[in-house]
């Protein structure tokens, strides 16, 4: 599955187009919101396990994976769907950030109930961790380094007939942009680090939790908190954050894309950094049992009885459609 040659060109062709759109116009749907973000993606698919595995092996360097069970779902974090009103004609949002400063204030009032070894009050990586880990709504969305983890996740339940999606990130470019966009942006309460501090891991996660109070920079950061829990160790999981709250999780890497702009026009990537294969239901069971395989399961990826439990049923449920 080459990746097409004409990509980088195809995508500043669309760009300078978006960019050069008459102001006294209104701009085209294809412009608005979300809808660009399908042209910052190569979309792929597969037929086989085999295919998979070469899809795999075809990607260089460090990425990132995130599985969705609808492959018409957008990247979006529980916090922007939580506060989202529809109504007839379209949509908004609540403000976000008043909405999240209420969520973790209620959360850190009660969590001792339940918890007898809290994260400290200003380790807001951890808090926002212990809020997703536990269902409420934050601005992070879960990923992992292993593409079969979100393979699995991808999988567990029966996508729609429009197939289920593995999305992927090269998480190099992504770290390296936030990076370059971090350290030009002087308004916020921290100072960006050395690239020396950023590798080291509980300096960058100190760092992280001061940049997680700045809302102004367009960027999506990688968060490693500073209490890990057995889920995200089995998991090899970790969060990706948006640090500005007004725009969604496509526009900002979409954002991230274009940005700085240079003398010949915005800064489009040599190669795709956001891929999407999107996988037909049908291919679920065999998947699965490959997976299985690989000890990759419910049971192994949430350590203890309630993941045994669904490992269980899922188990089962691939007895009977085998």
């Amino acid at each position: 599955m080459p990746i097409p040659p004409d990509w980088s060109k195809g995508l500043r062709k669309f760009v300078e187009g978006w960019l050069e759109a008459p102001k006294n116009e209104p701009l085209s749907d294809d412009y608005l919101g979300d809808a660009p973000f399908d042209k910052f993606v190569l979309t792929e698919s597969v037929s086989s396990w085999n295919e998979f595995l070469k899809w795999v092996n075809q990607l260089q360097g460090s990425w990132c994976f995130r599985g969705q069970r609808d492959a018409h779902w957008n990247l979006d974090t529980s916090l922007d769907l939580a506060v989202k009103r529809d109504f007839d004609g379209g949509y908004d949002h609540l403000e976000r950030k008043p909405e999240l400063h209420e969520l973790l204030f209620l959360f850190r009032q009660q969590a001792h109930q339940y918890i007898a070894d809290l994260p400290s009050s200003d380790d807001l990586g951890s808090w926002f961790a212990l809020m997703q880990h536990h269902g409420a709504p934050t601005g992070f969305l879960d990923w992992t380094k292993s593409p079969y983890v979100a393979l699995y996740f991808a999988f567990e339940e029966e996508p729609p007939e429009e197939g289920c999606a593995l999305w992927a990130i090269d998480l190099g470019w992504l770290e390296q942009k936030a990076r370059e966009l971090l350290s030009k942006d002087t308004n916020g309460p921290v100072t960006a680090p050395a690239t020396s501090a950023w590798d080291d891991f509980e300096r960058r996660a100190n760092y992280v939790n001061g940049f997680l109070r700045q809302t102004k920079t367009h960027v999506i950061l990688q968060v490693n908190p500073l209490r890990l829990n057995p889920r995200m160790v089995a998991q090899q999981g970790f969060f990706l954050c948006k640090l500005y709250d007004q725009a969604t999780f496509s526009q900002i890497l979409m954002s991230m894309m274009t940005h700085p702009e240079k003398s010949d026009g915005p800064d489009i990537p040599d190669h795709p950094v956001v891929r999407k294969l999107v996988l037909q239901k049908e291919l679920r069971i065999r998947f699965l049992k490959h997976l299985r395989a690989m000890n990759i399961h419910r049971a192994s990826l949430f350590p203890g009885l309630d993941g045994l439990g669904k490992s269980l049923r899922l188990d089962l449920e691939m007895k009977i459609k085998s």
